[in-house]
C-alpha cells in the first residue's frame, strides 16, 4: 500500500539518515587518525618503544581499528532498505538506497591501510641471548581475516553481481585485490621471518661467528704483508652453506674435509677474499670492499648485544687491520664511515624489516613484485575515483567553494516511499504530498579525498620499499658475494658488476649529527619560545649539528697516537699541556665523570668568551674543544645513560648547575663595552657564585689554571681540543648495551660510534675497571 509521503514524513526520514551519515564520516575521521597512530608509531615508534604512553597509545589504535571498521560497514551494508517512523503520526518512510559505491570505497579504504601498516611494522629475528626478535603481529593477520570477511559480505549485498558482465568483474577485482596482497605480504612477512629465525645467517649467526672466530689462529702479532695488510678471514655471508656442530661456546664449522656444500657457487664467503678482490668490471672496488668489511664487523658487533664479551666474540682478532686502517689510510674519514656504515647495519637489523627479507635469495624479487602490483592498483583506483569526481567538476557553473562542495552530494542517494501505520488505515490528506521521493545524503568528498590521499600514502611506502631494495647496502653485500663466488658463471658476473656499478643511494638511518648544548648562555634570546622556557619548565633546546670534518680529523689522530691503549695514555692526560698538580686537584676536586665533565665545560666556555673569534691558524681547534665541550654537555644532560656515572645523579647534576649559571647570570649587566670587561665580570660573578656542587666555581678556577699554563690563544684552543679529543675516546667505552641500543635506533650519537670503533680494537671498558689504573685516574683529576 505504498503511498504518498508528506513533508513531515520526509524530514524525519532525512533527520535520521542525515545522523547515520553525520557519525559514519565522522567515525572514518577517527579510523584516519587510528591510522596515522598505527601507521606513525610503526615507522618511528622502535625508537620510544618502552615509553609507557607510546605502547598506550598503538595498543588503543590497533584494538578500536577493526570495531569502528566493522561498525560502518555494518550500518552502510543495513542501508539499502530503511524504514523510518514518522514523529509526525500514521506513516512509515520506506527507503530504497544505494550504499554500493560507498560500501566499496570503504572497503578499499580498510584495505589500503592494513597495506601500510604492514609495510611499517618492523619484524626482527635475532638469537635469544639477543632479547630482540619480534615476530609478525598477530593482529595483521586477524585484521586480515575479518576484513576479507566484511569484504564477502559486502559483495553479497551488492545489486549487480548477479549479471554476468564486465562490470562485475572490475568490482570482484577492486574488492578483492587489495585483500590478495594483503595475504601475500603477511605470508612472505611469516615466511622470511621463520626463515631468518633459523637461518644461521641471520637469527643464529651470534653463535656461530663465536664459535668461528674461536676456530680462527690468532694473526695480531704476525700480520700477512702482501701490497698492504690482509684482513682476518672475517665471514660476510654464506653461513647457511657449511655444516656446523653445536659445541659449549656456540656452533663450530665442521673441517674442511666434513664441510657440507649446500646449493653451494662458491661456499663461505670471507672479508679476505673480497679484499683480494682487484676486478677492472668493478670501478668502486674500494667503497664496496668497505661496505663488505662493515657488515663483517656488523655481525661481531650483534655478537656484544648478545652478551658475548670482547674476547668470547673475537674483536682482537680483527684489531691489527683496523689498526692498519687507522694508521696507513690517508682519509681519517674513511674508518669513521666503516663503523656508521657497521651501526647502519644494525640499525636496519634491530628497527626495521629488511633484513629479514634477505633470508632467502628470492624473497627481496618476490617483495618487489608485490610492491609493483600494489603500485598498480593504486593508480587505478585513483584514475577510477579520479573518473568519478570529473563528471561532477565539468558540471560546476562557476569557481565558488560553496558550489564545489555542494556537486559532490551522495555518499548514498535513496528513494523514498510511504505506507499507513497500521497499515489498514489510509494516508491523511494533507496537500504537501509526494508519491515518490528522492534524496542524497553524505557528501563524497568524505570518501574520495581520504581514499585518493591514502593511495598516494600507499604508492610512496611502497616505492620506498622498492627503493631500499635497490639501493640498500644490504643488496650489494649480497652482490658482491654472488659476484666474489661465482667464478664459474662470467656472463653472470659481468651483470652483477654492471649492478654494482649504478649509483643510487638512500638515506642512511645513521645521522651522522652531534646535539649541542650549553650551561653557559650570556646573551640570551628573548623569542616567545625562550621567554615561556623562563616562565614554565620546559626541555632545554639543543641544536643539532653535522659532526664536523675538523672533529673527526682530531678524534683519529688522537685515537692513532693512543694506539688504542687508552690506560697509558689516560695515566697521562696531564701531559696534554695541563701540568696542574695540586691546585688542579683544587681547582676540580670532582667525584665522577659528569662532574668534571661539566667543569671543564664551563672552564672551555669561559676562554669562548675571551676568544670568541678564533685567529686562522686556530679555528680547527676552537671548533673541536667547542664543540666536543657543548657535545659532552649534552650527554650528561639528555643522554647520562651513555657515560659511567649514575644517570639519575648526572641528570639532577645538570639542572643544578644550569639553575645556578641561569641565577648568576641574570646578575650580568646587559651591555659591556668590550670583550676583555665582558670576560673578567663574567670570571668575578662564577668565582663569587654559591651552591651545592660549586661546579660553577670550579670550572672558573680551573680557567685561571689553565691561563696560567698557556701562552696565547692558539696554545689554549690546542690544548683543549686535544683534551676534549681524548676524553671523548676515555668516556667511550660501555658496557651498556641498551643505552646504545636506543642511540642507535633515534639515529645515532658519536660517542656510539667511537664505543663500536673501540669495542673492535679491543677496548670494552674504562680504565677505571682495572686495579692498576684506578689510582692513576683519581690522581689525574679527571675522573
Amino acid at each position: 500500500m505504498a503511498g504518498y509521503c508528506t513533508d513531515d514524513a520526509l524530514a524525519d526520514f532525512s533527520r535520521v539518515m542525515g545522523g547515520q551519515m553525520l557519525r559514519v564520516n565522522a567515525l572514518m575521521v577517527v579510523n584516519a587518525i587510528l591510522m596515522g597512530v598505527m601507521v606513525g608509531i610503526g615507522a618511528y615508534g622502535h625508537r620510544y618503544r618502552h615509553h609507557p604512553l607510546i605502547r598506550f597509545l598503538f595498543l588503543g589504535a590497533t584494538i578500536l581499528f577493526l570495531p569502528i571498521v566493522s561498525y560502518i560497514i555494518s550500518i552502510t551494508s543495513n542501508q539499502q532498505t530503511i524504514a523510518v517512523p514518522s514523529r509526525g503520526g500514521h506513516i512509515t518512510v520506506i527507503g530504497y538506497c544505494s550504499p554500493n559505491v560507498h560500501m566499496i570505497l570503504i572497503l578499499v579504504w580498510t584495505a589500503l591501510v592494513q597495506i601500510v601498516g604492514i609495510n611499517t611494522t618492523a619484524i626482527v629475528a635475532t638469537d635469544a641471548r639477543e632479547g630482540r626478535s619480534i615476530a609478525p603481529p598477530a593482529v595483521l593477520l586477524v585484521q586480515a581475516i575479518w576484513t576479507t570477511y566484511l569484504g564477502f559480505g559486502i559483495i553479497e549485498n551488492i545489486d549487480f553481481v548477479r549479471q554476468s558482465n564486465l562490470k562485475v568483474f572490475v568490482f570482484y577485482l577492486v574488492i578483492l585485490a587489495p585483500f590478495s596482497l594483503i595475504f601475500a605480504k603477511i605470508f612472505l612477512k611469516y615466511y622470511a621471518w621463520y626463515s631468518a629465525t633459523h637461518s644461521f645467517a641471520f637469527g643464529r649467526n651470534p653463535r656461530l661467528i663465536v664459535g668461528y672466530m674461536m676456530q680462527l689462529p690468532d694473526r695480531r702479532h704476525h700480520a700477512e704483508v702482501a701490497s698492504g695488510h690482509t684482513p682476518p678471514p672475517l665471514i660476510v655471508s654464506r653461513e647457511d652453506t657449511v655444516l656446523v656442530e653445536k659445541q659449549p661456546h656456540g656452533y663450530r664449522m665442521c673441517s674442511r674435509g666434513d664441510t657440507a656444500r649446500i646449493n653451494n657457487k662458491g661456499g663461505l664467503v670471507t672479508i679476505d677474499k673480497v679484499w683480494e678482490l682487484d676486478d677492472i668490471l668493478l670501478k668502486s672496488t674500494t667503497q664496496l670492499k668497505d661496505v663488505c668489511f662493515s657488515f663483517a664487523l656488523f655481525k661481531m658487533l650483534r655478537c656484544r648485544f648478545a652478551k658475548y664479551v670482547v674476547r668470547e666474540a673475537g674483536f682482537m682478532k680483527a684489531h691489527n687491520f683496523l689498526w692498519h686502517l687507522l694508521l696507513e689510510d690517508s682519509d681519517d674519514k674513511r674508518i669513521l664511515g666503516v663503523i656508521a656504515s657497521e651501526l647502519s647495519f644494525l640499525h636496519d637489523y634491530y628497527y626495521s624489516s629488511l633484513a629479514i627479507s634477505y633470508s632467502k635469495n628470492r624473497l627481496p624479487i618476490w617483495n618487489i613484485f608485490i610492491s609493483l602490483l600494489t603500485i598498480v592498483y593504486c593508480l587505478l583506483c585513483a584514475i577510477d575515483l579520479i573518473t568519478l569526481a570529473v563528471p561532477a567538476l565539468k558540471d560546476m557553473p562557476d569557481h565558488d567553494f560553496k558550489d564545489f562542495i555542494d556537486i559532490f552530494t551522495g555518499q548514498l542517494s535513496c528513494v523514498m516511499s510511504c505506507i499507513p501505520d497500521p497499515p489498514q488505515t489510509s494516508f491523511p490528506k494533507d496537500p504537501h504530498q509526494t508519491e515518490l521521493a528522492g534524496l542524497d545524503f553524505g557528501n563524497f568528498l568524505f570518501d574520495l579525498l581520504p581514499l585518493l590521499s591514502l593511495t598516494a600514502l600507499v604508492v610512496l611506502s611502497e616505492v620506498r620499499e622498492i627503493a631500499s631494495y635497490i639501493c640498500s647496502d644490504w643488496t650489494k653485500v649480497a652482490l658482491m658475494c654472488r659476484y666474489v663466488s661465482w667464478h664459474e658463471y662470467p656472463t653472470w658476473r659481468k651483470w652483477i658488476g654492471k649492478l654494482l656499478e649504478c649509483r643510487c643511494k638512500l638515506p642512511r638511518p645513521w645521522k651522522n649529527k652531534m646535539n649541542q648544548c650549553s650551561i653557559l648562555v650570556l646573551h640570551p634570546r628573548n623569542t616567545p619560545v625562550d621567554l615561556l622556557r623562563r616562565l614554565i619548565p620546559l626541555p632545554e633546546q639543543k641544536k643539532n649539528i653535522k659532526v664536523p670534518r675538523e672533529v673527526q680529523t682530531a678524534i683519529v689522530s688522537t685515537l692513532r697516537s693512543m694506539r688504542g691503549d687508552l690506560s697509558n695514555d689516560i695515566k697521562s692526560a696531564q701531559q696534554l699541556g695541563i701540568q696542574v698538580g695540586d691546585t688542579f686537584l683544587q681547582a676540580c676536586n670532582t667525584k665522577g665523570t659528569s662532574d668534571a665533565l661539566l667543569a671543564w665545560h664551563v672552564a672551555t666556555s669561559i676562554l669562548e668568551v675571551r676568544y670568541p673569534h678564533p685567529t686562522t691558524s686556530s679555528s680547527d681547534d676552537h671548533s673541536v674543544a667547542t664543540k666536543l665541550s657543548r657535545y659532552c654537555a649534552y650527554l650528561v644532560a639528555y643522554s647520562p645513560e651513555l657515560l659511567p656515572d649514575d644517570d639519575a645523579w648526572s641528570s639532577d647534576l645538570y639542572k643544578a648547575t644550569k639553575k645556578d649559571a641561569l641565577r648568576v647570570l641574570s646578575a650580568a649587566p646587559a651591555v659591556t663595552s668590550t670583550l676583555e670587561m665582558e670576560y673578567r665580570q663574567l670570571v668575578e660573578l662564577l668565582l663569587g657564585a654559591t651552591s651545592k656542587n660549586n661546579m660553577l666555581k670550579d670550572g672558573a678556577k680551573l680557567r685561571e689554571q689553565l691561563v696560567e699554563l698557556m701562552e696565547g690563544e692558539e696554545a689554549a684552543w690546542k690544548t683543549l681540543a686535544g683534551f676534549w679529543s681524548k676524553t671523548i675516546l676515555y668516556i667511550a667505552p660501555s658496557d651498556n648495551l641498551e643505552g646504545h641500543a636506543e642511540a642507535i635506533a633515534r639515529g645515532g650519537e658519536l660517542i656510539t660510534l667511537l664505543w663500536a670503533l673501540l669495542a673492535h680494537l679491543g677496548v670494552d671498558r674504562r680504565p677505571e675497571s682495572t686495579a692498576d689504573t684506578t689510582t692513576t685516574m683519581d690522581a689525574s683529576g679527571i675522573i
